[in-house]
């Protein structure tokens, strides 16, 4: 592989040659000099540099899609070479969305676990928006995210399961004493839901159209277990999976309000890129994901199951909650 290549695509990614020089452990002056090598053998200017920005120019923005392209076929083709040895680890980059990561993935990895221990996965948890993203962007293999909107993104989208949608109240708030559900008090109340960007905040709106409401007092959180504990403590009231609030409900932290006539569900897909081409690891988890059942295997049977799942998956988790 050229390396000169690996350093222009850091450059155009990370704008700025220091910040290349220290994910590619170079000093600034050699990815500097590098550049210039590039620039001189491809006989034009690839970037505009200021003291305040570096910016692709027209000729820059061709090589990097080719690059960018160059340089992910030569990670393919290692790993596919890595693959033809058994005794070697082999690994898959699986993303998540906050609510599918925390409270659905971790079966399903252990699951996979069982049956292919050879294969690592590295776990990335981020938003439905971003982890389409990625896999738009072949930085990760498989990707799943909540609700399906991917349009203009180059990649292949698939249903996977569903779950209904309950609004959720600490348990002695008038909405889950009263039988009948008020649009007005909903309306004033203090909503309590995930960010922009996030499958589950989709679902929401759809909810406040449907109603015909407008909340004026809403907070916003990047994690549904966040959101769980904030209205269990009588800060605002939700709209969560079933699944997600199932045991607080249960426990009684957490009353919920079904409403029969907006039956919403919450949509959970898996999404791979457009590609022809898939790592052997990658198969073999579309292939697994085709006979899992998830209604049936949505939790873990002992407390060592799920310390393993967590020694499996490399998390990528900005709020620092994952599992609850």
């Amino acid at each position: 592989m050229d390396q000169k290549l690996e350093i222009f695509v850091t450059i155009a990614e990370q704008k700025n040659f220091t910040r290349a020089g220290e994910l590619l452990h170079m000093t600034p002056s050699a990815v500097s000099l590098s550049l210039k090598s590039l620039e001189k053998k491809m006989g034009v200017k690839l970037f505009d540099r200021t003291n305040k920005y570096v910016q692709l120019t027209e000729a820059g923005q061709i090589l990097y899609t080719h690059a960018k392209e160059i340089l992910i076929k030569y990670e393919h083709m290692y790993y596919v070479v890595k693959e033809t040895d058994p005794s070697l680890h082999t690994p898959l980059s699986i993303g998540a969305a906050y609510t599918f990561g925390e409270y659905f993935l971790p079966s399903i990895i252990y699951a996979f676990n069982k049956k292919h221990p050879g294969i690592i996965p590295d776990i990335t948890i981020q938003n439905s928006e971003i982890i389409a993203k990625k896999i738009h962007r072949q930085e990760l293999d498989i990707g799943f995210i909540v609700e399906g909107e991917v349009s203009d993104l180059d990649v292949n989208i698939n249903l996977f399961s569903q779950d209904q949608m309950v609004i959720v109240a600490e348990p002695n708030h008038p909405l889950i004493k009263n039988k009948a559900v008020d649009l007005e008090i909903l309306e004033a109340e203090t909503w309590i839901i995930r960010e922009s960007g996030s499958g589950t905040r989709e679902v929401t709106e759809k909810l406040f159209s449907q109603l015909g409401i407008a909340p004026k007092k809403i907070m916003s959180f990047g994690s549904s277990q966040t959101i769980k504990e904030s209205v269990a403590l009588g800060l605002g009231i939700s709209y969560l999976s079933r699944f997600v609030v199932k045991k607080d409900i249960q426990s009684g932290t957490l009353g919920s309000v079904n409403l029969k006539d907006y039956t919403n569900k919450s949509s959970f897909y898996y999404v791979t890129h457009k590609s022809d081409f898939h790592s052997k690891a990658a198969a073999l988890f579309l292939e697994f994901l085709k006979t899992y059942s998830l209604s049936e295997n949505m939790s873990f049977h002992t407390k060592k199951d799920a310390e393993k799942w967590k020694t499996v998956a490399k998390r990528e988790n900005p709020s620092g909650d994952f599992l609850s």
